[in-house]
């Protein structure tokens, strides 16, 4: 008897204790939007205890998730967003949809891009049923900026156009979205559009902050256009340093360069040496410090200085390809292993409660084991569901990174196709001989590397539907140098660099070996000729590395 007593007051005591936790928790709830600080600290003075169920946790994840994002706390642990992933994902309520847009936020501020998007769109399917604007206009705001942050500009620009949409009656979030707008435009090169948007945005807002961040962005297409200078240097100095970014330090340098005020040029430039952070950072100076040189009439530095931002950048291409492939498989084992995880707390959580129950009424007991294992049998149910569509979410991932591969392999071949066409433009023999030196290394390592086709071959089929695979078997006849043709025609390259590479006589022998081999591919009547006709026609067309403002 005395043993039910001291049960009951158990029970009691732990449902007191949850009541509180809930009032607690519905406070912060009704303060986080508008005192996210204050919120953050209610959060702090939560004990596990009070967090110990699965749907208090969730619960709390999801209002601290919500306080970091508005005190603009950047995170890159999902701690806090799985667990609410995995709670309300059982559940079609909008915790669910909120739960997937904070997860996808932690996924791109660690730059698991593929992921981030795979997150977002989560979040926008539940967005678009309870039509929630805002929150679509926020969704669409994230996936743009993961797609500049991967270069992939036309996709950025959509994304932004469609928050600017939903943002429509929200006059504070759409002028910055249409700010960003104009930046998306910059980095795909439409600087006429660019303009346009950043004078309607001045004229049109009339708020301070929003016509400086309109001033910077103009003055860095006039120095990019190499258009007024005189203007560019006004609308700078028009702006406080604060809003400027790292590119602007580089604007300015070469906009007082441009006007033979060299002092000031250098000046700019040390002090945007002396905040850069990153191999990155240095790289976009090193860039921008080569024009400066060059203009100087010091060609050989300006060189030098383009090759090594080349090199950083192919460095962090492959960096950046390694992270995609890695966050992926730790993401499906990572499923995987809290999957077993969850299902064993649940039969230990089961188990205690079903222990309880006892103590308290037999009856209680028989009502409360048929249930749980109704319940029991629903969750195995859906979690065998889960593991059904887990090769579906997998192919979904693969395919988003091999987008991503496809975006950032073209990335590597640009800096030795622009040394290359320079070379063969340049008309001045010693401005040539300098470029010459630069790319002779470089072509005649390519030249020797045996495993050089080996690793273009892989790299193709990787991002382009396994070409190399498809045309060596439907293809056999074409062996030895033809296969090299084919292969650097299939990458993109140029006729200028393929023929330093193959050590051709001319252009228009590449011109007879490309017609050779779509006549081989015609006579094999392919299955996938037509795929292969128009890779093999395609002609490197690409445009310098762009810099990011």
């Amino acid at each position: 008897m005395k043993l039910c007593h001291y049960s009951v007051i158990i029970l009691f005591l732990l449902m007191s204790c949850r009541s509180q936790t809930s009032k607690d928790l519905a406070r912060v709830e009704s303060i986080v939007d508008e005192h996210p600080d204050s919120a953050l600290l209610c959060l702090q003075e939560l004990g596990k205890k009070e967090l110990a169920s699965r749907e208090v946790f969730a619960h709390y994840a999801l209002l601290k998730s919500k306080a970091l994002d508005k005190a603009r706390i950047d995170v890159t642990m999902d701690s806090l967003t799985r667990p609410a992933v995995e709670y309300y994902s059982e559940y079609d309520q909008k915790e669910r949809m909120y739960a997937w847009y904070y997860h996808g936020l932690v996924l791109k501020n660690a730059h698991s891009y593929s992921a981030a998007i795979i997150a977002l769109e989560k979040a926008e399917s539940d967005a678009l049923r309870y039509d929630d604007r805002h929150m679509l206009g926020l969704i669409y705001r994230n996936k743009a900026t993961v797609f500049s942050l991967t270069n992939n500009n036309q996709d950025a620009i959509r994304c932004r156009k469609e928050a600017v949409r939903y943002f429509e009656k929200e006059t504070d979030y759409r002028s910055f979205a249409e700010l960003s707008l104009a930046v998306d435009y910059i980095n795909d090169q439409q600087y006429d559009l660019a303009d346009s948007l950043l004078s309607f945005i001045r004229h049109h807002y009339q708020d301070s902050v929003l016509t400086r961040y309109c001033n910077i962005h103009q003055a860095g297409i006039l120095v990019e256009c190499d258009k007024d200078e005189e203007v560019a240097i006004s609308l700078y100095r028009k702006t406080p340093r604060s809003y400027y970014s790292l590119l602007d330090y580089a604007y300015l340098a070469s906009a007082f360069d441009k006007v033979m005020e060299k002092d000031s040029a250098d000046y700019w430039l040390s002090e945007g040496y002396g905040i850069a952070r990153t191999q990155a950072d240095s790289a976009t100076l090193d860039f921008m410090k080569s024009r400066i040189e060059v203009r100087r009439g010091h060609p050989q530095t300006g060189f030098r200085l383009v090759d090594h931002a080349a090199s950083v950048q192919d460095s962090l291409t492959r960096i950046l390809l390694k992270q995609s492939a890695n966050a992926t498989l730790r993401d499906y084992y990572k499923n995987e292993a809290a999957l077993q995880t969850e299902k064993m707390h649940r039969v230990v959580e089961k188990s205690v409660f079903s222990g309880l129950v006892g103590f308290l009424v037999c009856a209680v007991l028989i009502l409360g084991a048929t249930y749980a294992a109704k319940k029991k049998d629903q969750q195995l149910k859906e979690q065998l569901a889960r593991l059904a569509v887990r090769d579906e979410e997998i192919t979904r991932i693969q395919q988003d990174n091999a987008h991503l591969v496809g975006s950032l392999f073209s990335e590597k071949t640009d800096h030795l196709d622009r040394l290359s066409l320079s070379y063969f433009m340049e008309e001045d023999e010693v401005k040539k001989n300098l470029i010459f030196k630069q790319i002779k290394k470089t072509v005649e390592v390519l030249r020797k590397d045996p495993g050089l086709f080996l690793s273009l071959e892989k790299d193709l089929n990787r991002y382009c539907d396994g070409i190399m695979s498809k045309f060596r078997a439907q293809v056999p006849t074409v062996q030895g140098d033809n296969l090299k043709v084919a292969t650097l025609f299939f990458a993109g390259f140029s006729y200028e660099t393929v023929k330093l590479i193959l050590n051709k006589v001319s252009v228009q022998s590449l011109k007879t070996a490309r017609s050779r081999l779509r006549k081989d591919i015609l006579a094999a009547d392919a299955p996938d000729k037509e795929f292969f006709i128009k890779m093999l026609e395609m002609k490197s067309g690409r445009k310098p590395a762009q810099m990011k403002t």
